[in-house]
């Protein structure tokens, strides 16, 4: 199986007679992708404030040419008890680096004709999780906070 993922600018291809069953994932998102917006406002000295950002990315599969868009919002705190104060450049890289993580985990899993749909939800699931044991009380989750960014991985057309 071949599932291109152009969230986070990633693919994974299968290996014909490959004993391991695992896909071939490359590529790479950087921090920089992450073009978080303050939308609660940090109580100074206080676990609180919220910043998030919205990502379209655009999954692929290779064999069909099959393309969907993988639509989902990253949300973090700007300040936890356990962290303190998380600065843009903490949180860009958490969520680059458990976004990399959770992609390759699910596109390396992947099994000949798992819809792209599901392909996106379960990344999404692991990345919530992953990123929340990186970073306590972050939430990946549908786009549904106003105001935010929007940030589109090789989506050839914006309706939004």
């Amino acid at each position: 199986m071949v599932v291109a993922l152009s969230l986070l600018l990633l693919g994974a291809g299968g290996l014909s007679g490959c004993a391991s069953g695992r896909n071939i994932v490359v590529g790479r998102i950087t921090p920089e992708h992450f073009e978080f917006t303050t939308v609660v406002e940090e109580d100074p000295g206080e676990p609180s404030g919220w910043r998030a950002v919205c990502i379209h990315a655009r999954i692929t599969q290779g064999d069909s040419g099959a393309t969907t868009a993988c639509k989902f919002e990253v949300g973090l705190p700007l300040c936890t008890q356990r962290k303190g104060r998380i600065s843009l450049e903490d949180a860009q890289d958490a969520a680059a680096e458990m976004a990399n993580r959770a992609v390759y985990r699910v596109l390396s899993e992947a099994h000949p004709g798992t819809m792209l749909a599901t392909l996106c939800r379960d990344f999404k699931k692991l990345y919530g999780l992953m990123l929340d044991e990186k970073l306590k009380g972050a939430k990946v989750g549908e786009c549904m906070t106003r105001g935010v960014k929007v940030v589109h991985f090789n989506v050839p057309y914006h309706c939004d």
